[in-house]
């Protein structure tokens, strides 16, 4: 499963390991430089010795004397740079000036290390699922006639506003409702992406997939913490309800996951095949009621897309 946690200590390691990478390179030339040129030692010893010397004139008040040291310090300084630079020496060029390839800036994670567990968030979950092909652009509304295009086109410009107004503290639950082949989990993935380009985190899975991390997680040991991270990410996608198989177990991790989010505010989306009296029937009253009273539902209409792109048509 792809977690917040996981992912961004990911991209630090990715940071860390690229200015080591750079730090060791810019050392190895400073060896180098340093073992082919004895000036260099004795500059530092002359600065050091300034260094010691300013010191204790700037105490005696002497000011002519403290500008001469501070003029000799910047001709060595001046020296040693011109030395260095021939050797090949240069100071370190960072990937992000902002930070220094440190991370952070200020006490706050830079948006360079954002923009990178964007981009292994996307990478990992490309691996899972095909997110290049499910994006808004490509969503074809030639495949709907009639009023299942109008429905069709009113769908897809709310799940286009869904992202561009996308806050984890306030945005809306989604319940797509529909028969299979009509885009549910295309649209899905392109919030999906869209929400990852912005910066946060969800995380999304088949329904089956899902429930399955949380039941190893609780009787096998695996996958610690997953649960909590379904119920504590940016946006829980539960993809494909109803395909699992439906025990007790997974009727009550359901209905925590739901219920959970909906206290702390956490927006979800969910797509089933079922109707909402099938799913009150196949798991509980309480969750149909919860997704009735607290999801904005949308009933995909049309013909099957996969079976028309076989047909051709």
């Amino acid at each position: 499963m792809i977690t917040k946690e996981l992912t961004y200590k990911k991209a630090f390691e990715i940071k860390n390991n690229s200015l080591k990478e750079k730090q060791r390179h810019r050392q190895k030339l400073l060896d180098s430089a340093y073992a082919t040129n004895v000036r260099l030692l004795s500059i530092d010893n002359e600065l050091a010795s300034l260094g010691a010397s300013l010191a204790l004139t700037a105490l005696s008040g002497d000011i002519e004397k403290v500008e001469k040291i501070k003029s000799q310090s910047q001709l060595l300084s001046a020296e040693k740079s011109d030395i260095l630079k021939k050797c090949g020496v240069e100071d370190i060029v960072y990937d992000c000036s902002i930070c220094c390839d440190s991370g952070y800036v200020n006490g706050k994670v830079c948006t360079c290390v954002k923009n990178i567990a964007n981009k292994i968030a996307m990478s990992e979950l490309s691996s899972l699922m095909p997110l290049e092909q499910c994006r808004f652009d490509n969503f074809d509304l030639k495949y709907y006639k009639d009023d299942a295009k109008k429905r069709m086109t009113s769908i897809l410009k709310l799940c286009k506003e869904y992202v561009l107004d996308f806050n984890p503290n306030t945005s809306s639950n989604l319940l797509f409702l529909g028969e299979p082949g009509l885009g549910k989990t295309h649209l899905t993935l392109a919030i999906v992406s869209a929400v990852i380009e912005k910066g946060y985190m969800p995380v999304y899975g088949p329904a089956e997939n899902l429930f399955n991390t949380i039941q190893k997680e609780k009787f096998e040991g695996e996958n610690k913490g997953a649960f909590e991270n379904m119920q504590n990410c940016d946006l829980l996608v539960i993809d494909d309800l109803g395909t699992e198989m439906v025990t007790s177990f997974t009727k009550s991790a359901l209905y925590n996951l739901i219920n959970t989010r909906m206290l702390t505010k956490k927006p979800t989306i969910i797509n089933t095949n079922l109707s909402l009296k099938e799913i009150e029937s196949i798991y509980s009253p309480r969750i149909a009621s919860r997704l009735i009273g607290n999801f904005n539902a949308n009933k995909f209409l049309g013909n099957d897309i996969r079976q028309q792109k076989i047909l051709g048509k």
